[in-house]
């Protein structure tokens, strides 16, 4: 009998393990994507945001900003995507915990470095196919940034 309740807690505890495990892997940030993604699929995974067209959330491992569009393409705007209003146009995430950037073994040659910018010493790595930025200071990753690829400037508003 001690054997049984035994082996039915352990069971019990696996069953929450594994329904808590799918709640944490739900609330991914990384399945979001940019011109795919829409403000309904993030606010079920984070909750309402907090203005019309970026939404912030403070996450345990960092800062999640999700911005999106205003709508498609229209004469009185300069700029933008041509999608429905409140898909995601960009990504943006800034772990609390700031890894290497030579740690994160990625193909370098297929990166584009621009030093400078806004801030002294900040350097971005952009793959501009891909749609990824990695915002470097020290040697250490500040912030990702994931914006639609190369492939998707057809869907790009004229300037």
């Amino acid at each position: 009998m001690k054997y049984q309740r035994s082996i039915c807690m352990n069971g019990l505890l696996l069953v929450l393990m594994l329904c808590m495990g799918g709640v944490g892997l739900g609330q991914d940030w990384r399945t979001i994507t940019p011109l795919k993604s829409t403000r309904t699929e993030v606010e079920r995974l984070f909750g309402s945001g907090n203005d019309l067209y970026l939404a912030n959330y403070s996450l345990q491992d960092g800062i999640l900003s999700v911005e999106y569009s205003s709508g498609p393409c229209r004469s009185e705007r300069k700029g933008g995507w041509n999608v429905p209003e409140g898909t995601v146009v960009s990504v943006r995430f800034e772990p609390k915990s700031k890894k290497r950037f030579a740690g994160l073994k990625l193909e370098f040659s297929e990166f584009k470095k621009v030093e400078g910018g806004d801030v002294v010493g900040v350097v971005n790595y952009t793959n501009e196919e891909q749609g990824i930025t990695y915002e470097v200071q020290r040697g250490r990753v500040d912030a990702i940034e994931y914006l639609p690829g190369k492939r998707y400037d057809s869907l790009k508003c004229p300037e």
